[in-house]
């Protein structure tokens, strides 16, 4: 379709009874829905991106009769946050409910931030000609990248130690000497001789509470995901009639519907007054498109989050269970003192020899002392898996993808 057919006169509408703009039961019959970038949404764009910016919609007959959406094309154009305008590859309007893709002159890292719009014209083909406005707004910014530090979890495993104490009882004997006189003729006094005890200390290792250290050495695996094309849910409402009059082509539609409805007194409800003056009527569309703007969405991601590939990075905590409790026995020993009592015989008569001392063994006494060693028996290095998801698909499935609209996911 070339650019001077949209020129119809309002004459040539007027042949045609399914276009009464003037009915106020009319309708158009042939509508269109954004897909990619939809009425009133507002979308994030990667600037460092150099793909050419697209939109895609798709066109629906609403009437039953023959008029509906005709075997055309439709001339897209793309209008920026000034006003100005940008000649979009041309899209067929049926058949019906098939998405059809728009690529424009303008790369993704010459978009900026702002209100947009595209405008969708058409004669469709003998019936009526179409004129619709789709409005959005623009983030355009770089991605902003994330890193992910994984925490590698190992698992130990302490032993709680009971001690039962034995006591072992000795015994400690002092020897207690008095002297006796008997009358005799010799007398052979004899003094025994206890020595002090001697106490003698050693030490006993009862027992050893064997430790385990554990190092952790990741394992990094990669996990292939294969992305799948997601289409965002088809746009709730029609595109609304057009507000904007291009300079790029002229449109049917434009003079005849918005001429016959105002002389009526009537617009339909998809039509909106538009000031005459452009700055005017780009402050509209921001003013509009502000009130409209709940939340960012669009095909590029905003945010992208990587898994760090430093292991060294990664923090390293313990998980710790306990086990049966070990029963350690200390063998403690008691001393019980006793006193012998011992005689010496002095005999008293017509001869006394000398005293004879007699020197009795050491007595010896063991102090044992208990300890218990805490010893590292060994290092166990553990290899904690951390999965790292690499995101894949062909590069004719992601083509084929933004063709109709979508975005492969997960991102």
């Amino acid at each position: 379709m070339t650019l001077s057919l949209l020129a119809i006169s309002a004459t040539a509408q007027d042949d045609t009874a399914t276009c009464d703009y003037d009915d106020p039961d009319w309708s158009n019959p042939c509508v269109s829905y954004g897909v990619d970038f939809q009425d009133q949404g507002s979308y994030f764009q990667n600037i460092s991106s150099t793909d050419p910016f697209t939109f895609v919609s798709f066109f629906e007959g609403m009437t039953l009769d023959a008029v509906g959406c005709q075997a055309d094309t439709c001339d897209n154009i793309l209008v920026d946050p000034n006003g100005d305008e940008y000649l979009c590859s041309d899209t067929n309007l049926t058949p019906d409910d098939t998405n059809q893709m728009s690529t424009c002159p303008m790369d993704k890292d010459q978009l900026w931030s702002g209100d947009w719009s595209v405008i969708l014209i058409s004669n469709n083909g003998d019936a009526c000609p179409i004129a619709y406005e789709r409005d959005f707004s623009l983030t355009v910014a770089e991605p902003v990248t994330t890193t992910y530090t994984p925490t590698v979890t190992l698992s130990a495993t302490i032993t709680p130690i009971t001690n039962v104490t034995s006591i072992t009882t000795t015994t400690d004997s002092i020897t207690v000497t008095s002297t006796v006189t008997s009358a005799k003729t010799t007398v052979k006094p004899t003094t025994t001789v206890t020595p002090h005890q001697v106490t003698s200390t050693k030490t006993v290792t009862m027992g050893t509470v064997r430790k385990t250290k554990y190092t952790a050495v990741p394992t990094l695996v990669t996990k292939t995901v294969v992305q799948t094309c997601s289409i965002p849910p088809t746009q709730r409402w029609p595109d609304p009639f057009c507000t904007i009059t291009p300079t790029l082509v002229s449109a049917a539609a434009l003079s005849t519907a918005s001429a016959e409805a105002t002389s009526a007194g009537r617009r339909r409800d998809n039509m909106r007054r538009v000031p005459a003056d452009r700055a005017a009527r780009i402050a509209e569309r921001k003013a509009r498109l502000a009130a409209a703007r709940k939340e960012k969405r669009g095909l590029d991601v905003a945010t992208t989050t990587l898994t760090d590939l430093n292991t060294s990075d990664y923090v390293t905590t313990t998980s710790t269970s306990t086990a049966a409790t070990s029963t350690m026995i200390i063998t403690s020993q008691a001393t019980v003192t006793t006193t012998l009592s011992t005689t010496t015989t002095v005999l008293s008569g017509t001869t006394v020899l000398s005293q004879v001392t007699i020197t009795a063994p050491t007595p010896t006494k063991t102090h044992t002392m208990y300890t218990v060693v805490t010893s590292t028996v060994a290092t166990i290095t553990k290899h904690p898996t951390i999965t790292i998801t690499v995101h894949t698909a062909p590069a004719k499935s992601t083509s084929v993808c933004y063709a109709k609209g979508g975005k492969m996911w997960p991102a």
